[in-house]
């Protein structure tokens, strides 16, 4: 006489062997994923700055083009948050103002030759390291 009990165990055997296969499937799919989400180090890439500058009478017109970087006057002396900030400029060594926009200008500054120094900062006025340094002439 047959017995269906072998029958029933080949199906429970079959199951068990289906389901060690999908798992061992799923679980190289959760870890091999050509589709990943960008590392940290992709997220926090180096701002870049570029400057173009003009002198017209005794006033300096500034255009600034930033890579990686976002103006927040609204984070202005709170937490870093990289990527975002403000620009400082300097003349002759002198912190003469923060920047939050692309554009800006600088009036009514005194006749001769001038250093000119554009920083990216951070919220809290860390530099970047990023800068332009240039020198100017004003004339009378």
């Amino acid at each position: 006489m047959t017995s269906s009990v072998p029958t029933r165990w080949n199906w429970r055997g079959f199951l068990r062997r289906y389901m060690i296969i999908l798992i061992g499937l799923l679980l190289v799919g959760l870890l091999w994923n050509p589709f990943t989400a960008p590392s940290s180090t992709d997220e926090e890439k180096q701002p870049t700055l570029k400057v173009e500058h003009q002198v017209k009478g005794r006033d300096l017109h500034l255009q600034l083009d930033v890579n990686n970087f976002q103006f927040s006057v609204e984070q202005m002396d709170r937490e870093k948050h990289y990527g975002q900030g403000h620009v400082h400029l300097y003349i002759n060594g002198e912190k003469v103002a923060k920047i939050f926009d692309k554009e800006y200008v600088h009036k009514n500054l005194p006749p001769g030759t001038h250093e000119v120094k554009v920083e990216l900062a951070h919220n809290n006025h860390d530099s970047y390291g990023v800068e332009e340094t240039f020198t100017i002439e004003v004339k009378e």
